[in-house]
């Protein structure tokens, strides 16, 4: 089942922003703590270390100091008794408090990063927003995230809000396919999109090969998109031509999102590369009418999707550099990371300063493939304002390790 959208009116992604949570530690650190975790299951010790070794991951973030304590003090530490282990409910509560404090930064550092790049007044953009589009699959409350977003940014209390929620790793893209209808329907919207991700939270307790694959590459991270209709003062920005989503049949179990007892559960079939091969290629042609990308935007969802990925379409080592260099500076921050995808391509591409169409893709629960066709407009000519993509925020409340 496939569907295409392209919006009647040009809608484009006019600045990016970025926000990692306070706590962090290298790869190594957090196989080591796992590990120490099954000090009395030495073979599952030896496949947390390789799973690790593996994941093309280098450093990774989190909202909480529950990874930074020794397994045998850390609630979360997934060799602990069953009961000992936090609920469901613990865990939303620190979604809670944490997301939007997270979401409320990545959208400051889109509003700050527009402002610079449009020379406008950046303390009027708030109240330029008319709709706000949170994303999110790793927390639930009400009054919701959107609410208190829209509170910490100070938008008008009459803007209109939408959540999408438990829908992936791609769910970002349903989240810019919304702003570019919105804004096909009024040229005047200004959309914000806000991806919000608490990965973290969700480490299972227990020896599950499938929550060890998962507890190895998922982390805590999040990004805002100003999606509206680029002015001719507007530079630095990526056009949303065309948007395409592809349902993969008889796939409903190969990747799946739960709500369990002890936070939400993952299970990721080995066989995915396998079906990416079998529906991407067809996927891509059709929405390029089959020509060449001059870029790749992929979601790493893992090094062996990347991987994939790179061996299907002939990529060079170039193309797929900034999803290698993402996944390993942050891991997989879920929705979130496409967009830090994009924000790292829109870098690269600035220093060219040559317009250029690519291509957006990430997966989600189903399988589902969502993707869209992007053209990079450079502005002025001459050198980029490097300034306008400074306003990345790593937030600094505690010490990273």
């Amino acid at each position: 089942m496939t569907q295409s959208f392209q919006p009647r009116n040009p809608s484009a992604i006019l600045a990016l922003g970025t926000a990692l949570p306070p706590y962090s530690a290298s790869q190594e650190t957090i196989a080591t703590w796992m590990a120490s975790s099954y000090v009395d299951q030495p073979a599952v010790g030896r496949l947390i270390r390789t799973l690790y070794a593996y994941s093309g991951i280098e450093r990774r973030y989190g909202c909480t100091t529950e990874y930074l304590q020794p397994p045998e003090v850390s609630r979360f530490a997934p060799g602990r008794a069953l009961h000992e282990s936090p609920t469901t409910a613990e865990r939303l509560a620190i979604y809670e408090r944490e997301a939007p404090i997270l979401g409320a930064a990545a959208a400051r550092a889109a509003l700050a990063r527009y402002a610079t790049a449009a020379d406008v007044d950046g303390d009027a953009l708030p109240a330029s927003i008319t709709h706000l589009i949170v994303v999110s699959c790793t927390g639930f409350f009400a009054p919701g995230l959107d609410f208190m977003i829209a509170r910490e940014l100070g938008l008008a209390p009459t803007i209109s809000r939408t959540v999408i929620g438990f829908m992936g790793c791609s769910a970002a893209f349903n989240g810019l396919r919304m702003a570019a209808q919105i804004v096909a329907g009024d040229p005047h919207a200004r959309v914000l999109v806000v991806s919000v991700e608490i990965c973290s939270l969700h480490i299972q307790p227990g020896a599950a090969r499938d929550d060890l694959v998962s507890a190895s590459l998922f982390a805590d991270g999040a990004a805002a998109a100003l999606v509206g209709t680029p002015a001719a003062a507007d530079r630095h920005y990526f056009r949303l031509d065309a948007f395409h989503t592809d349902m993969k049949p008889d796939t409903r179990d190969e990747m799946v999102w739960r709500i369990g007892d002890h936070g939400f559960t993952l299970h990721l079939s080995p066989r995915i590369p396998d079906h990416l091969a079998t529906v991407a290629p067809a996927a891509v042609a059709q929405m390029t009418g089959g020509h060449a990308p001059d870029f790749w935007a992929i979601h790493p969802g893992g090094r062996a999707i990347v991987d994939s990925l790179q061996q299907i379409f002939a990529l060079e080592d170039s193309t797929v550099a900034t999803s290698r260099r993402v996944l390993s500076e942050c891991g997989n921050m879920s929705s979130a990371t496409i967009l830090f995808v994009l924000a790292e391509q829109m870098k690269t591409l600035a220093c060219s300063g040559q317009a250029a169409t690519g291509v957006a893709m990430a997966f989600g629960p189903g399988l589902t493939i969502e993707m869209a066709q992007l053209s990079y407009a450079p502005g002025d000519a001459g050198a980029p304002n490097r300034a306008a993509f400074h306003h990345d925020v790593r937030l600094s409340m505690g010490a990273a390790t």
